[in-house]
């Protein structure tokens, strides 16, 4: 008997521990992570923490080892973005790399066309002073013009737009140092008329277009146009009147015989909106221009300024709605009240609200009677 009853405790006590050992087992198995989870984010925080080399390590990690998981996508993206934060000209060429591949083999992603953005944004990081290299200014404008083909709807786009204007800004003033340099130290008009004239054909923004204008007449002149040449003295008295060639332009259309030109006030206004205003003083302008110099623009990072306007403005509109939807359920309840007092049972006009509970304004029995007592009327002139 005692045998028996050892026997039962004994086997008791196993089944307790074999039961509590499947409830850890069970616990364990639903609290652990995915692998591929894990190591995407133990690459955010590495990137977080600015270790670079770390984080595209394991991003790297995570799509050898896992090139199916959902994570892959955002991992190749990440490598990006540890390029992009690092800086520096070969990082920023290794994270155009990376975002170009993203959209690649990624197009359908909502992040896409923030890959896209970043593009344009690290060529504008990259981008010379007007009188450097203008290689990655051309990439700039072209990644813009990509970008407004391929995401026509995005939030993006405005910024895009502005910073199109900018990137050709800098390229026209490239384009116009050229053109100086060939009229005034070389003396090679057809050069410089060459320059001039590429300005107005691909830069019709340019703010120093007036400049442009007057110099370009001024090298027809002296090579042998005057016609041509009074069709550019022509523009600036039309369009811009303000310029301080404008005087100028209308004395050279004097002596050679042509009309002067009405001002063209919209296109005038316009022009002069584009003209930027003169730099006041500031100690750092020597510093600014000795980096400007060396090839450094100072851009800020346009990526991030364009997600926080996006951000504000959504934030903005947010506000907007809400304030519209409480003022519409003010409305509805408005009508509701104008249904009820209706004295003579018949509904007024939901759509006049303010003016539904006005006495002075006719309900809908008062306007059937003065109907029916103007077409009495007729029909009395009618029979005599």
């Amino acid at each position: 008997m005692i045998r028996l009853t050892v026997r039962h405790v004994f086997l008791c006590v196993i089944l307790l521990y074999s039961w509590g050992c499947a409830q850890k087992s069970a616990k364990l198995q639903k609290s652990v992570v995915p692998p591929d989870k894990t190591l995407f984010e133990t690459g955010q925080e590495f990137l977080k923490k600015s270790q670079y080399i770390k984080a595209r390590l394991t991003f790297q990690t995570l799509m050898n080892t896992y090139p199916d998981s959902e994570m892959a996508s955002d991992a190749l993206l990440a490598i990006g973005d540890s390029y992009y934060d690092e800086g520096g000209t070969e990082n920023l060429l290794q994270a155009e790399d990376s975002y170009k591949n993203f959209v690649v083999f990624f197009p359908a992603s909502p992040k896409a066309q923030d890959a896209d953005f970043k593009i344009i944004a690290l060529n504008i990081k990259m981008m010379h002073a007007p009188d450097r290299d203008a290689h990655n200014a051309y990439k700039a404008e072209e990644s813009i013009n990509r970008f407004l083909q391929q995401h026509p709807d995005s939030d993006y786009v405005p910024i895009a737009k502005q910073s199109l204007l900018d990137v050709q800004e800098n390229l026209a003033l490239g384009v116009f140092g050229v053109g100086q340099f060939y009229e005034e130290k070389r003396k090679n008009y057809a050069g410089a008329r060459m320059r001039y004239q590429d300005i107005l054909d691909k830069y019709p923004s340019f703010s120093q277009m007036d400049e442009v204008l007057f110099r370009l007449g001024g090298v027809l002149e002296k090579s042998n146009n005057p016609d041509e040449a009074a069709i550019q003295y022509a523009k600036i008295v039309s369009a811009h009147p303000f310029s301080e060639h404008a005087d100028e332009a209308k004395a050279r259309l004097n002596s050679l015989g042509k009309p002067i030109p009405a001002v063209d006030i919209q296109l005038a206004a316009q022009n002069q909106f584009r003209v930027k205003a003169p730099e006041g003083f500031s100690p750092l302008k020597p510093f600014i221009k000795f980096a400007e110099s060396l090839g450094f623009t100072g851009q800020p990072d346009l990526f991030q300024q364009a997600k926080k306007t996006v951000e504000d403005e959504k934030k903005t509109a947010e506000a907007a709605a809400a304030k519209t939807g409480a003022g519409g359920q003010g409305s509805d309840i408005q009508i509701e009240d104008v249904i009820k007092k209706s004295a003579s049972g018949e509904t007024q006009d939901a759509t006049t609200l303010g003016a539904a509970s006005s006495p002075t304004e006719p309900t809908s029995a008062d306007q059937k009677k003065e109907t029916k007592k103007k077409n009495k009327k007729k029909n009395v002139e009618k029979s005599s």
